[in-house]
């Protein structure tokens, strides 16, 4: 039985909550010299929610719905200076023609801070995991920027021979690598939200760094990530070749998928909730969560199943671990009602 396995941050949250934090990442970044000025920090500041400008404290932002104004300002930037004419006026000064690129390279800096860390998932998640995915060719798509389950693919069967997953990287990234000779032995394996691995060379094609690599881009202006408040995410995907082919092979990826399973997602997502909801009202939904001592009161249950309703337009089924890498019942079916 194929599936779709859709992984959130909340992987990295089961294994360390402390150090899975989007807001430590982002005060790393933050606290950067190499990423950011004074100067630069205060634009940025600037553009944070009012209630956090209005502490009057000089500090970094601490979550993604905080970072709309910042989108809207960066896309204002690359608009105007798309109107700009060499040796003409210029419509921006100094700060607004260089913002674009410090913003990019802050959120770049953030997202890599998920790949310093020498964090290794546990044996038993992760052996039964590569044991299904090689089984049933199901495909694998992540939201999160943490290298946890690429690390543990790497150098398996998973990505290695002619039936493995693909994505979309031979060298350069290419549309055409995406391409399956054997569509019922390969699968896909996808970063929606993008990768601080992803880099533009001089010559305008589309690489992948190593891990070990990651470093030399620390300061790099990334259009290859989606960390921004939800309302934007589609136009940030819309603008990067890489994310854009994504989302139109997660089309496909869900109309041959017989289910979907759902780790660690918090369902704020409403583009991807909309696409869940096109692929699967009449397939498997199957959520991985973890337990809370209240979800063992049935009336609190029931608020779980609507939750997930309201989002997919079904009730999935739930499974509640104490630590959500637990869970290895990859191969649930559910039963005929």
């Amino acid at each position: 039985m194929r599936k779709l396995l859709l992984f959130g941050n909340g992987i990295g949250r089961a294994l360390d909550p402390v150090y899975f934090d989007l807001g430590r990442a982002l005060r790393t970044a933050w606290d950067d010299p190499v990423v950011l000025n004074d100067e630069q920090k205060q634009l940025i500041w600037q553009c944070l929610p009012a209630d956090v400008i209005e502490e009057n404290e000089f500090v970094a932002p601490q979550s993604e719905d905080q970072l709309g104004q910042l989108q809207r300002v960066l896309a204002a930037c690359d608009e105007i200076q798309k109107c700009e004419i060499r040796g003409g006026a210029d419509w921006l000064n100094s700060n607004g023609k260089a913002f674009p690129f410090a913003i990019r390279s802050f959120i770049h800096r953030a997202a890599s801070y998920f790949h310093e860390g020498d964090h290794i998932l546990p044996a038993t998640f992760i052996s039964p995991l590569r044991s299904f995915l090689l089984q049933t060719r199901s495909h694998v798509v992540t939201l999160n920027y943490d290298e946890l389950l690429y690390r543990s693919f790497i150098g398996t069967e998973l990505f290695n021979g002619f039936q493995c997953m693909l994505d979309g990287f031979v060298g350069a990234f290419s549309t055409d690598n995406l391409s399956r000779f054997r569509p019922s032995q390969q699968s896909y394996y996808l970063h929606l939200h993008g990768s601080p691995l992803y880099y533009s060379s001089v010559h305008g094609t589309l690489h992948k760094s190593g891990l070990k690599a990651l470093p030399e881009l620390h300061g790099y202006s990334s259009t290859h990530l989606v960390l921004t408040d939800v309302k934007y995410k589609r136009s940030v995907i819309g603008a990067s070749e890489i994310l854009r082919t994504y989302w139109e092979v997660l089309e496909r990826a869900m109309s041959e998928s017989q289910g979907v399973i759902l780790v660690g997602y918090g369902g704020d997502d409403t583009h991807l909730n909309e696409l869940i909801r096109k692929h699967f009202t009449d397939k498997q939904i199957e959520v991985v969560e973890r337990a809370h001592d209240k979800y063992s009161i049935e009336p609190t249950r029931s608020q779980r199943f609507d939750f997930w309703r309201l989002r997919l337009g079904k009730a999935p089924s739930i499974f509640w671990h104490e630590n959500i890498l637990n869970h290895q019942n990859w191969n649930y079916v559910k039963p005929l009602e």
